[in-house]
């Protein structure tokens, strides 16, 4: 599954050509977020900036019955998605969380805030600048595969998906897929990738499927040459 990346979501017409797709699940890259909207609950996951040592927040606001109440809060945070986690962040949730000014009279509307239980959500804005590894991780996460990817700290990428009996009969290799591809599944957190090291090669799996394979080679990036200027 790739995860489309929204811009933004601060206009009414943003909002309903958000929720018109086939499915409203998305990266916002202003507020970085991801959103959730596919029952009577829409649920905000704010991503955090170092996903090493932080867990991601999530928001989850709806009716058991209906979509009204939170498309009543959204009209009344003036469809600006800003306004509404800058509401959900200065919440007191350890009272009543009704009695909240941002709910106002949306007395149907219930909020909960808790830890995303989803590992290594990555801002798409952040992959560009995530730092190249100096050292084999002891646990290859999805965050640090992303950094060696990012940084092509790699050789030798295969396709290790595997084929079916009558696919293998037209073809014994698939191609491997492109970085951004790759990046794209590493961020998805249903994908749940994970790495393994064997015999000198670093096994990447989707779940509990085989991906690609790679051997990572951790020389530090080459900087960029300048242009020198004419006196």
């Amino acid at each position: 599954m790739i995860i489309p990346v929204l811009e933004q979501l601060n206009t009414r017409d943003e909002w309903m050509a958000f929720c018109r797709r086939e499915a409203p699940y998305c990266f916002i890259s202003s507020p970085e977020c991801l959103l959730d909207f596919q029952s009577t609950f829409l649920k905000i996951t704010l991503l955090p900036q170092n996903t090493l040592v932080q867990d991601a927040i999530k928001y989850s606001l709806g009716s058991r019955t209906s979509m009204e109440p939170v498309w009543r809060l959204i009209k009344g945070c003036n469809w600006n998605l800003h306004t509404i986690i800058d509401g959900l962040e200065k919440m007191e949730f350890g009272s009543n969380v009704r009695d909240n000014s941002l709910l106002k009279t949306h007395t149907d509307l219930s909020v909960r805030k808790y830890f995303s239980r989803e590992r290594c959500l990555v801002a798409p804005t952040n992959i560009g600048i995530l730092q190249p590894l100096a050292a084999l991780p002891d646990i290859w996460d999805a965050v640090s595969i992303n950094r060696m990817i990012s940084h092509q700290q790699f050789s030798s990428l295969k396709n290790e998906q595997r084929l079916l009996p009558s696919e293998q009969q037209r073809t014994n290799n698939l191609e491997p897929p492109s970085l951004q591809e790759i990046s794209l599944i590493l961020l998805d957190p249903v994908e749940q990738c994970i790495g393994q090291m064997h015999g000198g090669r670093l096994h990447i799996f989707r779940g509990k499927q085989p991906f690609i394979s790679l051997k990572p080679v951790l020389a530090w990036p080459k900087p960029r040459l300048k242009k020198s200027t004419a006196k």
